[in-house]
């Protein structure tokens, strides 16, 4: 079964939107670090979308992630979720055909954006 990874590193934030994406019908797993997040997009379990901040702490950052994953997954769905980042971070150094959204979200426009891009909307 594929999965949608939330890569955030405030737990509570990352148990919010695992929470709500499983309320929509989606499987999730959660990484706290860019580390966990390679570690899970390295493995061969399948994921189908990806939710993750631009901002991370220590390591890379969101930017990084999403361009590892595309590298693994071309086509992969990639949502942006930051408070901090601008948009035109984004429009630099995001992956193209992602969705940048700010913090502080509304979680239904979370979970629409991410139904859209695994065509489940």
């Amino acid at each position: 079964m594929s999965r949608v990874l939330v890569v955030d590193d405030d737990p509570h934030t990352c148990e919010v939107v695992v929470d709500i994406l499983k309320h929509v019908g989606l499987a999730t797993v959660c990484a706290n670090s860019d580390e966990e997040a390679y570690e899970i997009l390295s493995s061969p379990q399948p994921i189908e979308a990806l939710v993750v901040d631009v901002n991370l702490g220590a390591g890379t950052t969101g930017f990084d992630v999403a361009r590892f994953a595309r590298q693994a997954i071309p086509a992969l769905p990639v949502i942006y979720v930051t408070g901090r980042a601008t948009h035109e971070s984004f429009l630099a150094f995001g992956v193209p055909n992602s969705v940048f959204i700010e913090k502080p979200f509304n979680l239904d426009e979370l979970a629409e954006a991410v139904l859209k891009r695994t065509g489940r909307a």
